[in-house]
């Protein structure tokens, strides 16, 4: 809801303040309704946030069981993949790690020595495969896509010049670190032969059709 000051004056998107009175029964309505969807959003985001790392707690732990049950050292995981599945095969957990991949300045040397090698090619190489390639470089939010870079490694190009370039980018590779991922699926209706799918806790990619209003609260 929008601040309000001592005076109960409404706070503007200026950082000045409205008196009630001013204030249109649409947006104060409007108001209300963000106010309570937000609180309803941030509810839910903590939720989240307290089952996922009980989540991973949960799976480590039983890998630690694992260990002791094959006389192997137990320790505390925290990290490394994991995948459980139900005894029928229905539902399945999976923790996948993913390594955050950085480069240094040696892609930019990288990206130059490709251009030699598309100078060269000018005409013989397929336009619309060298625009594949030049866009490979191009910057998001501040970053390359480290995937679409190191799958310039799958061409199969014997050219010198694109040897050196990937052999530069091999060099420019540097691990930043690593983000572990956690996903629960399912086969639909339980059945033995269906198909697995993901449980989707992204809001965003939730489809609402056949919710059931007994399972909204």
């Amino acid at each position: 809801m929008a601040h309000k000051n001592d005076k109960g004056h409404w706070r503007k998107k200026d950082d000045t303040y409205v008196h009630p009175d001013m204030v249109p029964v649409d947006k104060e309505l409007e108001d209300e309704l963000v106010d309570k969807l937000i609180r309803g959003a941030l509810d839910l985001n903590g939720y989240i946030k307290v089952f996922k790392a009980k989540a991973f707690e949960e799976c480590y732990a039983f890998n630690d069981l694992l260990r002791q049950k094959y006389d192997m050292e137990r320790i505390i995981s925290k990290s490394g993949s994991v995948t459980l599945k139900s005894f029928d095969g229905t539902a399945e957990i999976q923790i996948q790690i993913a390594k955050l991949i950085t480069f240094d300045q040696k892609l930019t040397l990288a990206k130059e020595k490709i251009d030699e090698y598309l100078a060269e090619k000018t005409l013989h190489a397929d336009a619309e495969i060298q625009t594949l390639i030049i866009r490979v470089f191009d910057v998001k939010n501040g970053k390359v896509d480290a995937k679409q870079i190191l799958s310039l490694k799958s061409y199969p190009i014997t050219h010198p010049k694109w040897l050196e370039a990937m052999a530069m980018i091999d060099d420019a590779t540097e691990i930043a670190g690593t983000k572990s991922y956690i996903r629960f699926k399912h086969k639909v209706d339980g059945n033995i032969d269906g198909r697995m799918e993901n449980i989707l806790l992204d809001i965003a990619s939730i489809e609402i059709e056949d919710v059931k209003e007994e399972g909204v609260r």
